[in-house]
């Protein structure tokens, strides 16, 4: 009897070595979720970071170019355009909207967000009186996710000389007598058409700047308001303000949502959701710079 358990072997059972692989199998897995759910955390905070991070910058250009563009009333910008004999009605449309139109406009059009039609903004225009600036918004830069309810291109198109320019996220041009907002100020900003040409002679391509590139963080606006100027009535200084959102280009985003405005991830693993960030930025800013010589 003792030969027999000299010479019998010792060693796991079947049931031992599967329920070994059954704990490594966990394990691994549990290791696998976590690496994947830290990622996907780690990730979607830089995009949040880099949405912060960007706004401010815009914030930041957006008050260096007001604070520089020169102290004008509002009667001297609506009678630049409209004849207060001639034209009457207009100038004082204009001098009842503050002449806004002078400092923004922005057009809309109906696409489909998740199946469902939605008015959201396409592009727009904001002239300083130094520089403006003109955007596509993210609905029209990602017609994958965001296609078209209507016919006709909703994206806007920059003419300058050299050449003409369409895939612009937001693009900041001198313009020193915003003739971007004033070549179409007779239509609404409201209006529901195709998107406008901007057009600037003379501009060189290398004065263009594109503040929102396509880079890894793929940023986009989806949406900016500048209100009517008031106007100090001693020194003429317009004071502006506004807001605009910013968000990642991807995430199925929807500004018009009460609830979550990044859409749900198809599948867990879907990195364009899961990276999804968006914020929105006020601002507010004086312009008191000195008139140029032509603007006397």
């Amino acid at each position: 009897m003792k030969d027999i358990m000299k010479n019998r072997k010792k060693g796991f059972t079947f049931v031992e070595l599967s329920l070994a692989l059954v704990f490594v199998s966990v394990l691994l897995i549990t290791i696998a979720w976590l690496t994947l759910h830290l990622t996907t955390v780690y990730e979607k905070g830089l995009a949040m970071k880099a949405v912060n991070s960007v706004g401010k910058e815009l914030v930041d250009d957006f008050s260096r170019a007001v604070s520089a563009s020169p102290a004008l009333t509002i009667d001297s910008l609506c009678a630049k355009k409209y004849n207060k004999t001639t034209n009457q009605y207009q100038y004082n449309n204009c001098m009842n909207d503050s002449a806004r139109k002078f400092s923004y406009q922005q057009r809309y059009n109906k696409v489909k967000i998740a199946g469902v039609e939605r008015i959201v903004p396409t592009n727009g225009v904001f002239c300083t009186g130094r520089y403006s600036y003109i955007w596509n918004s993210a609905y029209v830069l990602n017609p994958t996710d965001y296609p078209r309810a209507t016919t006709g291109n909703y994206q806007a198109t920059f003419n300058y000389s050299g050449g003409t320019n369409n895939n612009f996220r937001l693009l900041k041009v001198s313009d020193f007598n915003r003739e971007l907002c004033t070549e179409h100020m007779d239509n609404s900003q409201y209006l529901y058409d195709d998107s406008p040409v901007y057009t600037l002679s003379g501009m060189a391509p290398e004065t263009n700047e594109e503040l929102l590139d396509n880079s890894e963080n793929n940023l986009a606006l989806y949406d900016m308001s500048i209100f009517a100027p008031t106007v100090h009535e001693l020194t003429s200084s317009a004071y502006y303000s506004g807001t605009f959102i910013l968000a990642t280009l991807r995430g199925g985003i929807d500004i018009n949502s009460t609830g979550e405005f990044c859409s749900d991830p198809p599948d867990n693993l879907n990195t364009d959701f899961a990276y999804c960030a968006i914020n929105k930025f006020n601002f507010a800013m004086q312009a008191n710079g000195e008139k140029l010589d032509s603007e006397r």
